[in-house]
């Protein structure tokens, strides 16, 4: 590790400060509530660095699924709680070990049913994933959380319905929408994408041969999340959309999917929703900050308001404009911390095999 790192990553548990917790999710590595197996595998740690959780109750489970799937996270939500809550003479049980458990709950109606669970066991949830979301929605799973006494319980509103795509409608309700996250900032961990039910909309499926930058409505619609929520006065990530191809083995299919990694980046995001277990490696490594970048970051805040608007960069071949590379250069810091700075000549790709 050592060899690698020359800064490395720290430890995330669900008390981790909010303002690190944001950009700390990573993969974010969807279950559906109706495997029960899976979700238990993923809570004792069998997948590799698997962080944030989430139990999805939404479109993961059939029409007809939707008791079990119920039961299935109320067994184990009671698990996890008890796990937690167990000491012994020669072990504490470390917090940090487990996934930051998220519950993607698909409407009120159905957060109503999961009331008691959610009540009982609020303290080994982290927060509720609201797919779908709108500014009317995100405030109705507000206010019912704060009507059961669990005003300190995150949420993160998952932006994927037609009227955030529509040109005739998008405006209003991304307006309405920035309205609510400001206004509920402090509950709010983050932005998320929807990019399947966004295609769906349109009769496409991804093609495992394309990043989703190449699809037009999609690349329009990620420019038009970024441009109007990830702005300084919401100081909310927006995360990465979700790709369905898996098969991390086959060479092709696993550089587009690191390809589009890098495009995430490039385009502001933080961090990438995950639907397998192969997947979870490499966004987690493609976060990790090149050492140049960090250096470069370090000079730059160190000479905000100072004599000099500009700097020559570690490498001697970029220019580092301090004014306009100030949020770059914080959020590169806040990464560096999350994630690792690598050592001077070490990639992101020698991390895939650790």
């Amino acid at each position: 590790m050592s060899r690698l790192f020359y800064k490395a990553p720290i430890e995330l548990d669900s008390s981790t400060d909010i303002e690190i917790l944001r950009y700390a999710l990573g993969a974010f590595l969807y279950i559906p509530a109706t495997q029960l197996e899976m979700i238990i595998k993923a809570l004792s740690g069998r997948y590799r660095d698997v962080k944030p959780l989430a139990i999805c109750l939404e479109d993961a489970i059939g029409e007809t699924g939707e008791e079990q799937a119920i039961e299935n996270v109320k067994i184990i939500l009671n698990r996890l709680s008890t796990r937690c809550q167990e000491t012994s003479e020669n072990e504490i049980i470390n917090k940090s070990r487990f996934p930051v458990v998220f519950l993607r709950i698909r409407d009120l109606e159905q957060l109503n049913l999961m009331k008691d669970a959610i009540r009982k066991n609020s303290a080994v949830i982290s927060g509720i994933l609201i797919p779908k979301a709108s500014s009317e929605k995100i405030e109705e799973f507000i206010k019912t959380l704060d009507s059961w006494g669990l005003t300190k319980m995150y949420v993160m509103p998952i932006i994927e319905s037609k009227e955030f795509i529509y040109r005739e409608i998008k405006n209003t309700a991304f307006s309405e929408l920035y309205n609510t996250l400001l206004k509920y900032r402090d509950r709010v961990l983050g932005v998320r994408v929807g990019l399947v039910d966004i295609l769906g909309a349109f009769g496409i499926r991804r093609n495992e041969k394309f990043t989703i930058y190449e699809n037009n409505i999609c690349s329009s619609f990620i420019g038009d999340i970024t441009t109007l929520l990830n702005r300084p006065e919401l100081g909310l990530p927006v995360s990465g959309g979700v790709s369905e191809v898996f098969d991390m083995k086959d060479e092709a299919l696993r550089m587009n999917y690191i390809k589009e990694i890098e495009l995430d980046k490039y385009h502001g995001l933080v961090g990438k929703t995950v639907i397998h277990p192969n997947q979870v490696q490499f966004v987690q490594a493609m976060y990790s900050v090149k050492y140049e970048d960090y250096l470069d970051a370090v000079e730059i805040l160190k000479n905000q308001g100072g004599d000099y608007g500009v700097s020559k960069s570690t490498s001697g071949q970029k220019m580092n404009e301090m004014s306009p590379l100030m949020r770059w250069a914080e959020k590169t810091i806040k990464l560096g911390k999350i994630y690792g700075v690598l050592n001077e000549g070490v990639s992101n790709e020698e991390l895939f095999e650790l």
